[in-house]
């Protein structure tokens, strides 16, 4: 019960920030903006604008590609949402809630995303303060081969040599 009172907390929150947002830069409070945010609060991680579409239909308050993609670089600029600069080919989100280190690895092979979850990471991230300069989010993001693509990898390089 507590659980779903500070969910509906945190989603008030937002809303008031985004309109806050809005009003301070002369932009439209329109039901699709809200019915958007409300969408990403519905999404737990990452996630694409497919899948946000997707959300927006199960929810019965469908958006074109367009909106969606006007909304989110609105969010990003509001900081109620992160853009990703994943290498994959489609952008990927997630919502902010709170000022916790973030920490990711990404496969440069199959491009899947794994969040880290390494309490020294975290202290890490944390503890760094630059000089002159507002932090807002700590991301660190770790590029590689994840084990299932070297594994292929290793494979196909063993068939060539056979």
């Amino acid at each position: 019960m507590c659980r779903m009172s500070e969910k509906k907390s945190i989603q008030e929150t937002a809303a008031e920030q985004f309109r806050t947002f809005l009003i301070a830069h002369k932009y439209r409070q329109t039901k699709e903006r809200f019915a958007i945010l409300q969408a990403i609060h519905n999404i737990d991680g990452t996630f694409t604008i497919e899948e946000l579409q997707q959300v927006m239909e199960d929810m019965r308050f469908p958006v074109g590609t367009g909106t969606l993609y006007a909304t989110t670089q609105l969010l990003v600029q509001a900081n109620l949402l992160i853009r990703h600069p994943f290498s994959s080919s489609s952008a990927v989100f997630e919502r902010v809630t709170d000022n916790m280190p973030r920490s990711y690895q990404v496969c440069g092979n199959c491009h899947r995303i794994t969040r880290l979850k390494s309490k020294e990471l975290a202290a890490s991230l944390e503890a760094y303060h630059p000089r002159r300069f507002s932090v807002s989010h700590r991301i660190l993001y770790v590029y590689g081969i994840c084990a299932t693509c070297q594994r292929k990898l290793h494979k196909a390089m063993k068939a060539l040599t056979t």
